[in-house]
C-alpha cells in the first residue's frame, strides 16, 4: 500500500468518525440527561369520586422517557443545546477513527499475503490489530 492510499484511509476514517459523532451527539445529550436526572414526574393515574362529589387523585411516579426529555431540552434550551460537548468528542473520535481505518487497511493488506485473501481470519486479525493501534497511539 502506498502513502496516498494510507492518506485516503486516514481522511475517510476521520470524516466517518466526525459524521458519526455529529449524528449521535443529540442522543448522547439525552442519554446523559436521563442518567444524571433525579426528576420524577407525577402523573395522575386514576380519579376516584367520593360520596360528596369531591375527587381524590391517585398519583403514580413515572420517570421521564427519552422523547419527553428531548422535548423539554428543545423547549427550554433550544436546538443548539443538543450538541453540547461535541467539540471535545470530535477531538477524540476523529483521530481515533482515522488511525483505525488506516491501521485496518494496512494490516489487511499484510495479512492477505499470510492467510487466504479476504478470509475471516484476515478481517479478525486486522480489526484486532487496528484496535490495539487505536488504544496505544492516540
Amino acid at each position: 500500500m502506498n502513502q496516498s492510499d494510507t492518506l485516503v484511509h486516514l481522511f475517510a476514517g476521520g470524516c466517518g468518525g466526525t459524521v458519526g459523532a455529529i449524528l449521535t451527539c443529540p442522543l448522547e445529550v439525552v442519554k446523559t440527561r436521563l442518567q444524571s436526572s433525579s426528576v420524577t414526574l407525577y402523573i395522575s393515574e386514576v380519579q376516584l369520586n367520593t360520596m360528596t362529589g369531591a375527587s381524590v387523585n391517585r398519583v403514580a411516579r413515572v420517570s421521564p422517557g427519552p422523547l419527553h426529555c428531548l422535548k423539554m431540552i428543545l423547549e427550554k434550551e433550544g436546538s443548539r443545546s443538543l450538541f453540547r460537548g461535541l467539540g471535545p468528542n470530535l477531538v477524540g473520535v476523529a483521530p481515533s477513527r482515522a488511525i483505525y481505518f488506516a491501521a485496518y487497511s494496512n494490516c489487511k493488506e499484510k495479512m492477505n499475503s499470510v492467510f487466504d485473501p479476504d478470509s475471516t481470519q484476515v478481517h479478525m486479525i486486522s480489526a484486532a490489530m487496528a484496535g490495539i493501534y487505536c488504544t496505544f497511539l492516540p
